[in-house]
């Protein structure tokens, strides 16, 4: 008998068609199960969570799909030793659902948005790439690697598929290969961390990291993603092998949330060659409707999260170029920042006392941000003195209780740490 193999959607998935027949090709019984039927993953043998946008990356990728009630199964399973498979935004659910946890950390990975530079630094491009890569074997005794050969050739499409920690044991882990499946590489197998052989800016070269057992994988390249046989086959080859071989531990470690601790969150302050300029949508903001939704969820109480967008603009003192208030006359002009057809600014936000927060009322700032950085260079450009640019995601919590708000922070739905910081304003 095959071994049966779920092939997980969720709303604003698109690989339903590809995943099932790179199963099916490859010795799987596969069957299609819906975000809302965990009922039926308990008869399965592994399970398979596809690419796309799931809920529309909304958050970020993963963040709201990897808190749905089926991800309660999923780890109860992934604990008997079942095998699962994240690819793209599947592994963006992976890494932001505990699966792969580092000692304590239940999230010791963020899949962040990609960087392309040259090695000036200087921004090639932002956001969603696509391209055929290479990948090179690091472990081989894992359910993704029995079968593969050193050298694989797989396509790439994503914006946030950059693997980076500042957990130290997590850091380790990736450079030492413990907790790594593939690496990128050019097609000799030479590994580099530099584009356009690494073509997201992954921390180490990394292509798809793994937990310690080596039962579960969360992937960014596309193994399923061709119409016909090709090299990205083997790795449902290596799973195949390894469910038919019994190959599975019979327990396996997941991260825990609940026992996690809350990371300091500082208040925003602001240097003096700087101004803020903060915006919201006067459209409906879905975005803020589907986190609302989650955050709820998860700490038991209703709320009403809304967002906007802060944007520090930081320049070098230079007298002869004006005013704060002519350059942000400048910047309003430009058309950079705000769209007026479907964008409001907001009145000043600039913290008047930076020792303690105002409000409940939280600024999400991305550790590293080529559309800031590219920004920059375009205001740097307009503004004739060198300009760096800071893009918070805002989310201000009004009346929820604290104990709320704490949970939602526990639960790192906000804010992948090991990609962003929290600030309160």
């Amino acid at each position: 008998m095959n071994p049966r193999l779920a092939v997980i959607s969720f709303p604003g998935n698109n690989c339903e068609v590809e995943s099932l027949r790179a199963a099916e090709r490859n010795g799987f019984d596969a069957k299609l199960i819906l975000w809302n039927e965990p009922e039926k993953l308990a008869d399965f043998d592994a399970y398979f969570l596809i690419g796309g946008f799931s809920f529309e990356d909304r958050g970020r990728s993963g963040a709201i799909a990897a808190r749905e009630p089926i991800f309660d199964v999923l780890r109860s399973e992934a604990q008997k030793g079942k095998i699962i498979l994240g690819v793209c935004n599947g592994a963006q659910m992976i890494v932001e659902s505990g699966l792969i946890p580092i000692g304590d950390n239940p999230v010791p990975f963020a899949l962040a948005e990609n960087i392309r530079r040259d090695t000036s630094e200087h921004v090639l491009g932002t956001g969603y790439y696509n391209e055929w890569v290479h990948l090179t074997l690091e472990r081989k005794d894992t359910a993704f690697t029995g079968k593969a050969q050193n050298i694989l050739r797989v396509p790439i499409a994503h914006g946030e598929g950059r693997f980076t920690s500042r957990d130290k044991n997590a850091q380790e882990a990736l450079l030492s290969g413990k907790n790594v499946a593939f690496r990128y590489c050019d097609k000799k197998g030479v590994v580099s961390d530099q584009f356009p052989i690494t073509p997201n800016g992954a921390f180490a070269a990394t292509a798809m990291v793994v937990n310690d057992e080596g039962t579960i994988g969360a992937i960014m390249p596309h193994p399923e993603r061709f119409y016909d046989a090709f090299d990205g086959d083997q790795i449902f080859q290596s799973m195949n092998a390894w469910i038919s071989e019994h190959r599975s531990p019979k327990s396996v470690g997941i991260g825990k949330f609940e026992t996690s601790q809350v990371e300091k969150i500082d208040p925003l302050s602001q240097s003096k060659n700087s101004l803020f300029l903060e915006k919201k949508l006067i459209i409906t903001d879905n975005e803020a409707f589907s986190v609302s939704q989650a955050a709820s969820s998860i700490a038991g109480e209703k709320m009403h999260l809304e967002k906007s967008w802060l944007y520090s603009i930081e320049f070098e003192p230079k007298n002869s170029q004006g005013s704060n208030s002519e350059m942000r006359k400048k910047i309003l002009d430009s058309g950079l920042i705000l769209n007026e057809n479907k964008e409001v600014l907001l009145p000043d936000p600039s913290p008047k006392d930076t020792s303690s927060p105002r409000s409940n009322k939280y600024a999400v700032f991305p550790l590293e941000d080529d559309t800031a950085t590219a920004l920059g260079e375009k205001l740097s450009t307009l503004l004739k003195r060198k300009v760096r640019v800071k893009i918070y995601t805002c989310w201000n919590f009004k009346n929820t209780s604290e104990k709320a708000i704490k949970k939602v922070f526990q639960n790192r739905l906000l804010a992948n740490p090991n990609a962003a910081q929290i600030f309160a304003l």
